[in-house]
């Protein structure tokens, strides 16, 4: 890992910080297609970033760390702002925000006992984070031109599945950690 911090992938890493707020603007305001845009170019840039640091060897620290945090703060934005319009059930809503305190409490809690937090993202992680951007394609694409139940409950339940799978796993790996870090 280099520690540039201008390159490529950061790049498309903060293009999707910057194009969230957008996407939940065009979700507030009813327009759909945009939003679906919006959400389709951030997720092509969540893809790109990371194909391109390890192609291209431009992994960096700071990529690791802004690139969850950028995930984070697009799926967040865009499925609160999707629940408070109506547009995704409760269940959903709240595997979600569950998942993601877990995460953070546990990642903090461990750095505050350790001094080595290493965020490594699970295999389960990458499925649910990619589901959940197809989860929020999906309610835009429905919203704009509306699409079979059928497709739309899938897309529901197999992110809440993986949510809460991911959500599980974390909490196993940060208790294992834990334990380890008190064993030595």
């Amino acid at each position: 890992m280099n520690d540039r911090i201008l390159n490529i992938p950061n790049m498309l890493t903060l293009a999707r910080i910057f194009i969230t707020p957008f996407i939940v603007y065009a979700i507030i305001e009813g327009e759909a297609i945009l939003a679906l845009i919006l959400m389709g170019v951030a997720g092509l840039t969540d893809l790109l970033d990371g194909a391109i640091a390890r192609y291209f060897n431009q992994r960096s620290n700071v990529g690791a760390f802004m690139d969850p945090l950028a995930d984070k703060l697009m799926l967040i934005s865009t499925i609160v702002t999707l629940y408070f319009i109506e547009q995704i059930p409760a269940y959903v809503f709240l595997a979600v925000i569950f998942r993601d305190l877990v995460i953070m409490v546990g990642a903090l809690a461990y750095e505050l006992v350790t001094h080595n937090l290493e965020m490594t993202p699970t295999i389960a992680s990458k499925i649910t984070t990619f589901l959940q951007i197809m989860l929020v394609l999906v309610v835009l694409a429905d919203m704009a031109w509306g699409i079979p139940a059928l497709l739309l409950q899938s897309t529901l339940w197999a992110t809440f599945a993986f949510t809460c799978i991911s959500g599980a796993q974390y909490m196993i790996v940060w208790m294992r950690k834990a334990v380890t870090a008190e064993d030595n």
